[in-house]
């Protein structure tokens, strides 16, 4: 009888210990929550010069994200990495580094693609910091935004860890666009 009661002391002392809830991805309620993440799909683009298309593998996390952009940019593959404070890109030819990721985009594709602001248009949320017209459905998704002279559509939404994101997102700024999907949602807590 007392060797249980220890044994049940131990366990109840080392279940104190612990400091920091666990978390799991069924925690998120908003998709604000959502702040690191794993993805995997596709980025197509068309300027009035060039267009292309690679897969990708996105990793988001509180220090910053890394995008490894694999397939025809004309490249073969690249690598985009950020933190608050710089941008690098590794295209296995040459490395640059800018102070935003946005620059680095542009030298890859072409495009001037906003990329801090992407970090939430593709959990299907306006950009905070900018003015933009938002459009709901009636389940409260966002399926339209104009934001920073961009049109953006968002569809193919599918529930990802208790929150419903979309899986394609298209842009269009002045006849240049772009198309990321969404193959893979991997949230991160």
């Amino acid at each position: 009888m007392i060797r249980h009661a220890v044994l049940l002391l131990l366990v109840l002392l080392l279940s104190a210990c612990q400091t920091r809830p666990v978390v799991t991805v069924d925690d998120f309620e908003r998709a604000e929550d959502l702040q690191h993440w794993n993805i995997t799909g596709r980025l197509g683009y068309r300027t009035a010069n060039d267009g292309g298309n690679a897969s990708l593998d996105w990793r988001q996390r509180r220090e910053g994200g890394r995008i490894h952009f694999s397939g025809p940019l004309g490249f073969g593959s690249a690598e985009l990495r950020w933190d608050d404070t710089s941008a690098m890109l590794d295209t296995g030819r040459e490395q640059l580094t800018a102070s935003s990721p946005a620059a680095l985009a542009w030298h890859l594709t072409g495009l001037m693609i906003p990329v801090d602001a992407l970090y939430y248009w593709v959990r299907g949320l306006p950009w905070p910091w900018a003015e933009g017209t938002p459009h709901y459905d009636d389940q409260g998704r966002l399926v339209t935004l104009d934001q920073l002279g961009w049109s953006l559509r968002f569809d193919r939404h599918e529930r990802v860890a208790g929150l419903e994101l979309p899986h394609r997102v298209r842009a269009n700024l002045n006849g240049d666009s772009f198309t990321l999907i969404v193959q893979h949602w991997v949230p991160q807590p």
